[in-house]
Order: structure tokens, then sequence, then C-alpha cells
């Protein structure tokens, strides 16, 4: 504990003079790294240095808590999400690669990749990153492009495995001659699937009743029209 002080000190001595280099915020990095050694002293160094008013210092958070691959605490993934809406590019390359080694998902972190990753396309904008080493908006937009790739096809998978299963859906096949996993046997678990889905949608829809209107007028008089 004593030694983790004085590394905080030492970091904002440095910070607060304008004198972290990068090759200090790597050497400070790793010497964090290694002081952590539970998920406790982890969820400290993120509470110390992650949100720290320095850019340099919560790089050397971000970069300590990946070499350390402490990534199951409670207060990890809001500080993923708040460095994914970083103003400083190279921050949010860094939470974006967090996310890559921890293997993380959901709905809210695919929204902040999108909105990270922008209209970033792949390859061409990778080759142009590789190509300005020091452009860090454009190389995290590049990794969180590609990090979200990598969860879209990851549930694409996991729907199709689903399918070819027959996804749970009983007489899917029923009278078709199709053999498991084959296409024809894909494409009529997803028809069941699709009427699965809008019977559902038709349940739980509003459902309009009328009321006849009884004409107040005879039958041969024009007046009864007007209603």
């Amino acid at each position: 504990m004593l030694r983790y002080r004085m590394l905080l000190f030492k970091m904002s001595r440095l910070a607060s003079k304008n004198k972290l280099s990068g090759v200090e915020e790597i050497s400070l990095a790793g010497q964090f790294s290694e002081m952590i050694g539970s998920q406790e002293e982890a969820d400290r160094l993120i509470e110390d240095l992650v949100d720290h008013e320095n850019p340099q210092v919560r790089r050397i958070g971000l970069s300590a808590i990946r070499r350390s691959r402490r990534f199951g605490g409670r207060m990890l993934m809001p500080a993923l999400l708040r460095r994914l809406a970083d103003v400083e590019g190279w921050l949010r390359h860094d939470a974006v690669w967090i996310v890559q080694e921890g293997q993380f998902d959901g709905a809210e972190l695919r929204a902040a990749l999108r909105r990270v990753a922008g209209n970033v396309r792949l390859p061409q904008d990778a080759v142009r990153a590789k190509a300005n080493p020091a452009d860090g908006p454009l190389h995290a937009a590049v990794r969180a492009r590609q990090a979200l790739d990598v969860l879209i096809k990851k549930s694409a998978e996991a729907h199709n495995a689903a399918l070819a299963a027959g996804g749970g859906l009983p007489g899917a096949t029923d009278g078709q001659p199709y053999a498991q996993g084959s296409v024809g046997h894909i494409r009529a678990v997803h028809r069941q699937l699709q009427r699965k889905m809008a019977g559902r949608k038709l349940n739980s829809s509003t459902k309009l009743r009328f009321k006849k209107v009884e004409s107040q007028y005879p039958p041969n008089d024009n007046r009864r029209f007007l209603l």
C-alpha cells in the first residue's frame, strides 16, 4: 500500500509539472499493473486513475488495468463506457482495447462502440491508420469498428446455430424433406420463427372494435347518407 501511494505521488508530481512522457506512461502503467493482486486493488486503481482530470493519468490507469487482466470488477464497465466517450482519441482507443481483450458485450457497449467507430470503413481506413500512427481518433475508430464487427459476427453465428438446431420450435420442419442442418431446414426453421414472432406481435397489438351506427332516418330518406 505504501509503495502504491508513493507511486501515485510520483505520477501526480510529474503530471502537475507536465513532465509525463510516453516512456514514463509505459513505465508507470507497468509498475501499477504489477501491484494489482486482487480485484479490490484493481477497483481502487480504477477509482484513483481512470477518471483523473489529467488525460495522461487516465491512460496510465487504462494501460495498467489491461496489463493486469483484471476484467471482472463491477467498476470496470462503467469506467470503460465513460472513457469510450472521452475527448482524447487515444483514451477511446485504449478503452476499446480492453473491451476486446476482456471480451465484453452488451447493448450499451455496442452503442458506444458505434459512436466511436463513426463512418470508418474497413479495410481502407485501417490502412490509413497504419500510415498515420499519431492519429489517435482514427486508430480509436478503426479498433472500435473491428471490435464491433467481431461482436456482430458472434451474434450472427449464435443466431444461425439456433436456427440450424431448430430454434426450439416444434413442428418447424414437419412434413418437410430437409435434412438436419441443410439450407432448406434452416430456412424452414427461419420461416417458422418469423411466423411465431408475427403471431406475438399480433396478439400484443391494439385491437379495434367497431360499433354499428343505426340510422335515424327511413330507408328511402336520402339524409341517411349524411352519417
